[in-house]
């Protein structure tokens, strides 16, 4: 003889009808929420000057260290095949503008094929020096 709970009746009553509208929401939502691992790349470069490059939002930008790379390192050779910062208007500008971007691709080239490195903490940040 089966013995039968009332409120189990009811709780698989409630999971069948909840579970279809449920299911897709949470799945969703899994697949939406990106996931957080820890880079090797800094998140900006600074010159003493005071002049910072943002690392990781070139990196989110181009999906990839290696992308982020290959986009810096290509504005930095079209502007040299163009006669560089000595035919700028600003050329202190310009000069100090390549100087945090070459800087960055020096820390880009450090961390894009580069296994966990340790960064400088600075308010859950890291910064190259």
């Amino acid at each position: 003889m089966p013995i039968n709970f009332r409120s189990t009746g009811r709780v698989s009553a409630l999971v069948r009808t909840l579970a279809p509208r449920l299911v897709p929401p949470t799945f969703a939502l899994l697949v939406a929420t990106p996931v957080h691992a820890e880079s090797t790349c800094p998140d900006y470069v600074v010159l003493p000057s005071g002049s910072v490059f943002n690392i990781a939002r070139l990196i989110a930008d181009t999906g990839s260290p290696e992308a982020a790379l290959r986009k810096a390192r290509g504005a930095l050779n079209e502007i040299a095949a163009n006669g560089g910062c000595p035919k700028s208007v600003r050329r202190a500008v310009c000069d100090e503008t390549m100087a945090v971007a070459k800087k960055a691709v020096v820390a880009l080239e450090a961390c894009a094929h580069a296994p966990q490195a340790d960064g400088v903490e600075n308010d859950g940040r890291t910064a190259a020096k």
